[in-house]
C-alpha cells in the first residue's frame, strides 16, 4: 500500500522488443500536479495507458493510492450533446453540481467559465470552438474524482479559456497528472515534472518549465522568450491567441521535429469553427 498517489517503481514495457520503459521509477504525491514532458514515442501515452489498467509492465508496478478515483480528459475524444443546453450538458437536468466537495447552482458554477446565465441556457451547436472547450472543462470538473489525468488540455484553446482551466486546476483539491508541452501552462500550473528522455528513462524535476531549463543548464538551447499573456481586459485577445499559438508551435516543434501540416490544419480549423459559430448565433438572434 502506497501513500503516494502514484507509485511507480521498476517499470518496464516494450512494443515489438523496442523498450519504451525502461525501468521507471517516480512517486506523484497526493494533492500535487505533475506534468509528463517528452517528445513524441518517449512513452508518455504508454504510462498514461499503464495508470489506466488498459496494459501490464512487463516489469515493475504501478501502484495507485487508496480510494482513488480517476477522470480522464481528452478533447479528442470528449462528446458534448449539441441539441442540449449548456447547461443541461453539464448537470444532466439537475440544477446544481457537486465540485470540489462543494454543491453548487449550475449557473454560479458556469460563471467560473464565462457563460452567462443566458448564455448557459443556448445550445451547444451554436457555440464558437473556443465555448465549446470551456463546456468540456467545466464538466471535467464535476466528475466525482480526486485524480485528474489530462492529455494536451491546452491543445486549440484560446487564450481566456487557458485562464479559466489554469484557475480551475489551482482551485481543485485532488492530484493532477497533464501531458502537456505548453511552457506558460506547466509554469503557472505544475508542482513537478516526470521528463521523459527519450530511451525509456525519466528525470524528475520540482517545479515547472522554468525549472527544467535552470537544472538541465547547458545539455540543451535557451527556450524561446515566453509568449505574452493577457492581463488587463481589454487585451487584445486575438493578438493574445496569436502569440500562444505561435509560441506552443516553437515548442512542439523543438521536442518533436515533425510536419507543420497537422499542426497548422488544427489552427484553421479552430477559426473557422469560431467565424460559422458566431454566423450561426446571429441567424439564431435575427429571428
Amino acid at each position: 500500500m502506497t501513500s503516494a498517489a502514484i507509485d511507480v517503481e521498476g517499470v518496464r514495457h516494450a512494443y515489438k522488443a523496442k523498450p519504451a520503459l525502461a525501468g521507471l521509477d517516480f512517486q506523484v504525491p497526493r494533492g500535487a500536479r505533475y506534468a509528463l514532458l517528452g517528445p513524441n514515442g518517449s512513452g508518455k501515452t504508454t504510462l498514461l495507458r499503464l495508470l489506466r489498467g488498459e496494459l501490464s509492465p512487463s516489469a515493475g508496478s504501478v501502484r495507485l493510492g487508496t480510494n482513488l478515483q480517476i477522470a480522464y480528459f481528452d478533447q479528442l475524444h470528449e462528446q458534448l450533446d449539441p441539441a442540449k443546453s449548456v447547461a443541461e450538458n453539464i448537470g444532466a437536468g439537475s440544477d446544481h453540481v457537486t465540485v470540489n466537495g462543494q454543491r453548487r447552482h449550475i449557473f454560479g458554477y458556469l460563471q467560473d467559465f464565462l457563460f452567462t446565465p443566458d448564455r448557459a441556457k443556448l445550445p451547444v451547436s451554436i457555440l464558437s470552438g473556443g465555448e465549446r472547450n470551456r463546456v468540456l472543462l467545466a464538466r471535467l470538473f464535476t466528475k466525482p474524482a480526486n485524480l485528474l489525468i489530462l492529455d494536451e488540455p491546452t491543445n486549440d484553446l484560446d487564450a481566456e479559456t487557458l485562464e479559466v482551466l489554469e484557475d480551475a486546476l489551482l482551485a481543485w483539491s485532488g492530484t493532477v497528472l497533464v501531458v502537456s508541452h505548453d511552457r506558460d501552462f506547466l509554469d503557472e500550473v505544475v508542482t513537478g515534472l516526470v521528463v521523459f528522455d527519450g530511451s525509456g528513462g525519466v528525470r524528475e524535476v520540482v517545479g515547472g518549465w522554468s525549472e527544467w531549463e535552470r537544472t538541465r543548464g547547458a545539455e540543451a538551447p535557451a527556450p524561446p522568450p515566453p509568449a505574452a499573456r493577457a492581463t488587463k481586459p481589454d487585451v487584445d485577445h486575438r493578438a493574445a491567441v496569436r502569440d500562444r499559438l505561435a509560441a506552443s508551435m516553437r515548442d512542439h516543434l523543438r521536442l518533436n521535429p515533425a510536419p507543420l501540416d497537422g499542426l497548422l490544419a488544427s489552427i484553421t480549423r479552430q477559426f473557422r469553427e469560431d467565424l460559422m459559430a458566431k454566423v450561426e448565433e446571429a441567424r439564431i438572434l435575427i429571428r
